[in-house]
């Protein structure tokens, strides 16, 4: 399996985690006086109970919405497409910049089993 093979298949698993998380609105906010996550349309994401989760939890649950995560996804197509666009075009001399960063963004899945560790 080549790296872009790998970010692709984990790139997709993400797009359909964060659109399987979504009831309604993909962006969230939290409401921190009751450490309370809603999407825009005001459903609960998670409502806390008795102190979990924390404000700090609620606000990264927040951060890492589905919006957010489809926006990551498409950013790191975007990289991969350049990758593969330059390589076709042999401008790929030796290590590449893009190619270096292929590997940093594998490396957010290093715990995937099918996760390469020469790429890092």
């Amino acid at each position: 399996m080549t790296i872009v093979e790998f970010l692709e298949a984990r790139l997709t698993e993400d797009e359909l985690t964060a659109q399987a998380a979504t009831d309604a609105s993909p962006e969230w906010e939290t409401h921190y006086d009751y450490r309370d996550v809603k999407d825009l349309e005001g459903h609960f994401v998670v409502q806390a109970d008795s102190h979990h989760p924390t404000t700090t939890q609620a606000a990264h649950i927040a951060l890492h919405s589905p919006a957010r995560a489809l926006r990551e996804c498409e950013a790191k197509r975007a990289i991969i497409a350049d990758f593969l666009r330059r390589d076709a075009l042999g401008d790929l001399p030796g290590r590449s910049a893009v190619e270096d960063t292929l590997k940093a963004i594998s490396a957010v899945y290093s715990r995937h089993p099918d996760y390469d560790p020469a790429w890092s």
